[in-house]
């Protein structure tokens, strides 16, 4: 044993015992320790570089102080890290990259249909989807918005206050593995000058760099957007054309239709233009439900998780994702069977806290026959909260206002401050109930007509 070892190991030997604990560099294993609290040498190798004989001796423990204690550091203070991209600094086109990948699994999906009801057999039946020519069950579209629109750490938003609009231009399925990006499309302060929204283009890719969702978000975000930084950029950039293939999902079904047309048709329902449906299925997320869904996005909010905080009951919010998903739930049943769909417009109006149960209703704006026994059909339906919508609104006359109003090429939607008027003045019925208001165009299997020759 060469001489400095010797002096290293007989050092710490006669500090054992002691507060101090010195070590040359590298890691040490039991044997070590053992043999040097025994005064003796270990066979085992110090993972370390050997230093020369001739190097200074090890540093000598330190002094104590004038009051008998050790002269080092007793506290520490915490510190917050701030992960957050700081929006402020954005402008339009500026593009955020996310870091995270998310693969989803079998029971993940499992698990967002045990909260979410649909019969429609795209996302419930494998030999339907592989006589479809798909791989395997397709994630339902809610699933699917809500994973591609979920921003880990925006802890600095207020609100989300809508959505659209939104294309599902590659199937989901299980097993796949999913990465984002967001793009500022516009930001702009409140007429108040206390808030700014901001809107975003979120694009979801699976593992082989597919798009296979593109939705437009806007939030609300607690703070504002200086005067000189507003006068040095742009207001918004120009909306961005669809993608190539942009309707690749939906037209691989429709090219289907000679298939489903020898498949039986489990449509029930003839819709008709200018139809209201009253649904009668209801649904409602617990506080646990609500945030195992928002941990399965990894979102981070405080108002969905942190209740000792924000009263459950009147001050955490569910998700914008879950409170579209359990809107959509609730109409499922009468839509069936849906194959695909695409979002015109989402504007949320209303708060939904845990525990609060959602209906829907839905206005049939247009019904289109397309190829086979397919039909698309353009429709606007709205969820309700804490409310019996069979009981309290069977008949009763709805303006045609709140029903058929802000449609268009684009879409828009109505906003939740003139749904809010309309129903003051003209429905009160539905004054601080409806929760979200939804414009979209669904595919789906119409009930076959059979002709009998006599």
């Amino acid at each position: 044993m060469n001489s400095l070892r010797k002096r290293q190991l007989l050092w710490w030997s006669s500090c054992v015992g002691g507060k101090r604990r010195w070590l040359s560099g590298g890691m040490l294993n039991g044997s070590h320790l053992a043999a040097a609290a025994n005064g003796t040498s270990s066979s085992t190798t110090l993972n370390h570089h050997q230093h020369d004989s001739d190097q200074s001796s090890p540093p000598p423990p330190s002094p104590p102080d004038r009051k008998g204690g050790s002269s080092e550091q007793r506290s520490v203070r915490g510190e917050v890290l701030n992960l957050a991209a700081d929006l402020r600094t954005f402008s339009p086109g500026d593009r955020l990259e996310i870091p995270y990948e998310l693969t989803i699994t079998e029971s993940m999906f499992d698990f967002w249909q045990s909260a979410f009801h649909s019969q429609d057999r795209i996302h419930t039946s494998r030999p339907f989807c592989r006589k479809m020519g798909l791989q395997d069950r397709v994630l339902p579209f809610s699933l699917a918005l809500f994973l591609c629109s979920s921003m880990t750490h925006e802890d600095a938003a207020r609100i989300h206050v809508g959505l659209g609009p939104v294309k599902y231009v590659w199937p989901c399925f299980a097993g796949d593995t999913f990465t984002k990006t967001y793009t500022v499309e516009s930001i702009r302060n409140t007429s108040d000058g206390n808030l700014s929204l901001i809107q975003f283009q979120c694009d979801m890719f699976n593992q082989r760099g597919r798009l296979v969702m593109r939705a437009d978000k806007r939030m609300l975000f607690e703070f504002t957007v200086p005067e000189t930084s507003k006068s040095q950029r742009p207001k918004k950039i120009e909306p961005v054309e669809d993608p190539p293939n942009a309707n690749l999902f939906r037209d691989h079904l429709l090219s289907k239709s000679n298939i489903l047309e020898g498949l039986s048709s489990h449509s029930l329902a003839k819709l008709r233009p200018k139809q209201l449906i009253l649904h009668s299925l209801k649904r409602s997320l617990s506080l646990t439900q609500s945030q195992q869904l928002a941990s399965l996005a990894r979102l981070t909010h405080e108002k969905h998780f942190d209740n000792r905080k924000y009263d459950p009951a009147s001050e955490m919010l569910v998700p914008g994702g879950l409170v579209l998903g359990l809107t959509l739930s609730a109409s499922a049943r009468d839509f069936h069977e849906l194959l695909h769909e695409d979002i015109l417009s989402v504007n949320y109006v209303n708060e939904l806290h845990p525990g609060n149960m959602v209906g829907a209703i839905s206005y049939i704006q247009r019904v289109e026959e397309v190829v086979g026994d397919l039909q698309v059909v353009t429709v606007r339906s709205f969820g309700i909260k804490n409310m019996d919508v069979i009981k309290e609104l069977e008949g009763l006359d709805l303006p045609l206002e709140l029903l058929d109003s802000g449609t268009g090429v684009k879409g828009g939607g109505i906003k939740a401050k003139k749904i809010k008027e309309i129903c003051k003045t003209k429905c009160p019925q539905l004054y601080n109930h409806i929760v979200v208001q939804v414009d979209r165009r669904i595919l789906r299997q119409a009930p076959r007509q059979e002709v009998f020759l006599l």
